[in-house]
């Protein structure tokens, strides 16, 4: 009778469970973070018209833009069809005599174009306005940080922010630093 056993007759292999955690958990971060990353809003990059006419309007501004490929924003947000209307039925409630600005890319339709205005008329009134750059003036350049909008007034120079119209002083810009 053989009270202790030999272990050195057993060649069985076992796994070790940490190492294979640690292993898992770094997987699952990187997919996490490649995820996060592929959801980002990248930048919306907007080709506007040109106008000889019309001025910056100075008071606060519910901005509607239209990209090349047809999504809706409303002030940097990403909004359905459906979506825009409620978003205008509030600005509305707490802003009765703001305006509504329409900033549609060159290359968006015309069907899309009348479409949102449509809506902007139907719930929002009169208080409607077309965006354009002035005459001679080059669009903004798309910036390298996501989630800007280069449509929006406080990328265009001497226009108003949308939250707060006064925040954005008419300066120059200063020269490139060497």
């Amino acid at each position: 009778m053989n009270l202790w056993q030999d272990d050195s007759q057993q060649s069985g292999a076992h796994i070790e469970i940490l190492p294979l955690i640690d292993v898992i958990f770094c997987i699952l971060i990187f997919f996490v973070l490649a995820a996060v990353n592929f959801s980002r809003q990248q930048a919306i990059s907007l080709d506007l018209p040109q106008a000889k006419t019309g001025t910056p309007q100075l008071q606060n501004i519910l901005i509607v833009t239209i990209d090349d490929i047809g999504q809706l924003y409303v002030d940097k947000n990403l909004v359905s069809r459906s979506d825009l209307r409620w978003e205008i039925k509030k600005y509305q409630q707490a802003n009765p005599d703001g305006l509504m600005t329409l900033y549609a890319a060159k290359n968006s339709t015309y069907r899309e174009v009348v479409e949102v205005l449509d809506i902007l008329r139907e719930v929002g009134g009169d208080r409607v306005a077309l965006a354009t750059l002035p005459e001679g003036s080059q669009p903004a350049q798309v910036p390298a940080t996501p989630g800007v909008n280069p449509a929006l007034p406080s990328a265009l120079p001497g226009l108003p922010n949308s939250i707060d119209p006064f925040s954005n002083s008419p300066n120059p810009p200063s020269p490139p630093l060497p």
